[in-house]
């Protein structure tokens, strides 16, 4: 049997390239939004923090106000990080949308390419079956005319039972009378 070939194939591995692009698109826009959601939790946890030690024993007003300066850069760093992060998942959103319609592609050929794959081993089997049918079939009749002319004559009128069961129909033969041999014996 001969090895299955798809005719769309260059078509199928261009269709993959551009799906592996695209995730590894998708992958860079996830990873800058985890980065950016990784530093609004630092932040978060700066300014608690800062808070606690804004009023903590010994402090003294320059300590005070200088904490209290960090908070408000935080909150502008907070409020940045923010609108980082709504652009960066935006082009998140935007690259997985291309990454599902890559991925939709190249899943369209690669179905097709399933399909056909299938409709040629089944044709391929089922071909398959029919020489092999074809051969079990000629097999005998290549037997009988392989014999000589005088022996295909002979064979028609000779009798192809075993030795054994040509003796055994002649025992049965002669429990019955001539005109009865096909009809059961009462006992």
């Amino acid at each position: 049997m001969r090895r299955f070939r798809f005719n769309l194939e260059k078509l199928l591995e261009v269709r993959a390239f551009h799906e592996r692009r695209a995730e590894l698109v998708l992958a860079e826009k996830a990873g800058r939004c985890a980065l950016l959601e990784a530093r609004l939790e630092e932040i978060a946890e700066s300014r608690r923090r800062t808070g606690r030690e804004m009023f903590s024993t010994g402090r003294q007003l320059p300590d005070y106000r200088a904490a209290e300066l960090y908070i408000v850069r935080l909150d502008r760093d907070r409020d940045r990080t923010i609108e980082e992060l709504a652009a960066a998942e935006v082009e998140r959103e935007a690259a997985r949308a291309d990454y599902v319609e890559k991925r939709k592609a190249r899943e369209a050929i690669d179905k097709l390419k399933e399909r056909r794959q299938a409709e040629y081993y089944r044709l391929a089997e089922r071909e398959e079956t029919k020489a092999l049918d074809d051969m079990a079939r000629r097999r005998p009749v290549e037997s009988i005319d392989l014999r000589a002319p005088a022996d295909r004559q002979g064979a028609a009128t000779e009798d192809l039972r075993a030795p054994a069961d040509r003796q055994g129909a002649a025992a049965i033969d002669h429990r019955f009378p001539a005109g009865r041999r096909g009809a059961v014996a009462k006992g």
